[in-house]
């Protein structure tokens, strides 16, 4: 078995920058969560506790394009003599390929092509593999950043792989440590999470598998008994408003009559979550394909992992685009995810001083009795798929190995692979000067990690004061943590460290924290010292979550008079979409009219402007709005095709001599079918 660097040379488009602009949590940290009246108990505690939308400290990651060519990835691979498993250190340390040598196959789907689109918290997002998700609801923070990756060795020689990182929004440390033992087509992955603070704290964590999606793919897990979230209640993902339902495998109510095991039975993006018990000592799921050899993916973990979530996207026009969007015609894929959680909007939380650990196995097989998974009675073949995932790794088996392998977590690494980010270096530079604590054994973030994202804090640290730049550059990186505050408010006192930057960063800080009025005095005291579009931006957005529309409008004119829309396109994004929400049709159009070509280029400017020309009846603008795909499209936006359907029923109405009614347009979607490349309802309706 070895640990080892490689490169991977694929089709694909790199992400060119990040959004500037501090993206402030919602302030409802709680979001509503709706049962259908059939949910247990067991299965409403903590629903939509903590899932409210988070960014900060991090920066979305919006710049991208659809324009793929040649790039090469660094690869972290472990490899025995019968599998070969590559992550991708610089892209959040997606596991890419897992190759089983012995059957020429891929385990998991294999994406052949690296396309960032919208779907995670900070929007970039690509699909395949595997994907660890921690800390906040959603794709996580680092999907696209790197993490660190390091080669450990035992006294005895043995080799493995470790994946880890310190997650700022929560002050959580995580590693992976992944273990591939020689003649082994199983993967372990050896999960740590530590809260070392004297608090406790949301935490979230979802294993996103992707697996390729057939005909006649069929799912499984421990349990039939499981909750189903209603179609008609998806919508945005950053502020769902969701309603769940509990029902018993195979036929859901969602889908009358048909068999929900068979993911392409899905007529909408749908997901369904397996409440396996607290009671399994060793949770599994596994996929069961009708192709020539009989394969069966499967996978099983120790406790707390024991709930299982299946997404589809669907066997529905839009769905479909989305596999090809984020991959190739025909590449499509379905997940099997496992998470500690009922749902992934149950909230949980890891209390003060607390590591928590829990394994998970991979691997694949193939079915002597190739009918045998898919009887009409679930439960029949439910019973067959859990024998042989016994036959591959029994429970016993698998406690056995977490035992083994949970008293290698804190061996130091022998060599650092791949480097994450510097904010693990300089929180235990922090932890050393204010004396307290140290780095959790096992992890190791070495100075040379330390970059440009990390000298304003740093400085800080070591020279106390922030160093004061031109307002017109970009602030340096955001900070959220409260443990940062006292040598922030110190650095007032110092020389050089009273100016504009500083109480900017106090502002943000603040207001993250749910200290409004002290961020807005900040900013306001910012302005003051200096003006900004960056403090005239953020009181526009302190002001519009008051209500006071004039006020926040006002400060978004004067941070573009002073220049915004030449620093970034996202000014002109938050301020056309502040005049949608108050109707401001005519504002919108002239804005975008006289804009620089940076902003009237922007994707998610042109979608915006859309729904200002359908009423002001552009619609030279709309016929070609209507003829690109966009990269930025979101998962669950309907913006454009909503558009697209009221200008078809204006010209409708037109032709008609009738009245634009609501109605009318209900009846066009009815009838009508948007351009397949705008269509992305994960709904028809």
């Amino acid at each position: 078995m070895k640990v080892y660097l490689s490169t991977l040379e694929i089709a694909g488009t790199l992400i060119k920058g990040e959004n500037p602009l501090p993206i402030f949590r919602d302030p409802v940290k709680d979001k509503p969560v709706k049962s259908d009246g059939t949910l247990q108990a067991e299965e409403m505690e903590n629903i939509g506790n903590d899932t409210g939308y988070r960014v900060l400290p991090y920066r979305m990651l919006d710049k991208y394009d659809r324009n793929k060519k040649k790039i090469s990835m660094r690869t972290a691979v472990i490899e025995n003599d019968k599998v070969c498993v590559q992550f991708l250190p610089e892209q959040g340390g997606r596991l890419y390929s897992m190759y089983n040598k012995v059957t020429g196959k891929e385990v998991f789907s294999k994406n052949p092509v690296y396309q960032p689109c919208n779907l995670a918290i900070l929007n970039a997002w690509f699909s395949g593999g595997i994907e660890w998700n921690i800390g906040q609801y959603g794709h996580h923070f680092n999907t696209n950043k790197p993490l660190f990756f390091a080669k450990v060795v035992t006294d005895e020689g043995y080799e493995f792989l470790r994946m880890y990182e310190f997650e700022r929004c929560k002050r959580l440390f995580f590693q992976i440590d992944f273990h591939l033992p020689e003649g082994s087509e199983i993967l372990y992955a050896y999960v740590r999470i530590i809260n070392d603070d004297k608090v406790a704290k949301p935490m979230y964590w979802w294993t996103n598998v992707d697996l390729p999606e057939r005909d006649n793919v069929r799912v499984f897990s421990g349990t039939g008994e499981v909750m189903y979230i209603c179609p008609e209640s998806m919508g945005d993902n950053v502020n769902p408003l969701r309603m769940f339902g509990h029902a018993k495998l195979p036929y859901l109510p969602t889908i009358p009559g048909v068999d929900s095991t068979y993911t392409m039975n899905s007529n909408y993006s749908n997901e369904f979550f397996f409440q396996n018990p607290k009671t399994d000592p060793s949770p599994w799921s596994a996929a069961a394909y009708q192709d020539e050899d009989g394969t069966l993916f499967f996978e099983r973990s120790t406790q707390p992992l024991r709930i299982r979530k299946m997404f589809t996207w669907g066997n529905h026009a839009g769905g479909k685009r989305w596999n090809e969007f984020l991959s190739e015609p025909g590449q499509y894929f379905m997940e099997l995810q496992s998470g500690l959680a009922p749902t992934q909007l149950n909230g949980i939380q890891i209390g003060a001083n607390t590591t928590w650990t829990y394994m998970q196995a991979f691997g694949q097989t193939q079915l002597k009795d190739k009918k045998a998974p898919f009887q009409k009675d679930w439960y029949a073949s439910q019973k067959v798929v859990q024998d042989y995932v016994n036959d591959q790794l029994t429970s016993d088996q698998m406690l056995e190995a977490y035992e083994k392998f949970g008293q290698m977590v804190s061996i130091h690494p022998a060599e650092v692979l791949s480097s994450g980010s510097g904010w693990g270096c300089l929180e235990g530079k922090r932890r050393e000067a204010q004396n307290d604590g140290a780095i959790p054994d096992g992890l190791y973030f070495p100075t040379s990690s330390i970059t440009t994202e990390q000298y304003s804090w740093l400085c800080l640290l070591e020279k106390g004061i922030i160093p004061e730049q031109d307002p017109d550059s970009i602030p340096g990186s955001w900070m959220i943590d409260e443990k940062w505050k006292p040598l922030l408010e110190e650095s007032l006192k110092n020389k050089g460290g009273d100016h504009y930057l500083t109480h900017l960063h106090l502002g943000v800080m603040s207001y993250e924290n749910f200290a409004f009025e002290e961020g807005i005095r900040e900013w306001t005291q910012s302005l003051q010292m200096q003006p900004s579009v960056w403090s005239l931006r953020n009181l526009a957005v302190a002001a519009w979550r008051e209500e006071k529309w004039e006020k926040a409008l006002s400060y978004m004119e004067q941070a573009i008079d002073l220049g915004a829309c030449a620093i970034d396109k996202a000014f002109a994004e938050e301020y056309i979409d502040m005049l949608l929400q108050r109707s401001e049709y005519q504002k919108v159009w002239t804005f975008y009219t006289s804009a620089i070509d940076e902003v009237k280029q922007g994707e998610r400017v042109r979608i915006l402007v859309g729904v200002a020309a359908v009423e002001l009846k552009e619609y030279d603008f709309l016929e070609k709005l209507f003829q690109n795909e966009y990269a930025c499209t979101r998962e669950g936006d309907d913006t454009l095709v909503d558009t697209w359907f009221k200008y078809q029923a204006q010209m409708e109405a037109e032709k008609k001599g009738i009245e634009c009614t609501d109605a009318l347009i209900q009846e066009i979607r009815g009838k009508l079918s948007p351009p397949k490349v705008i269509d992305f309802r994960m709904v028809d309706r």
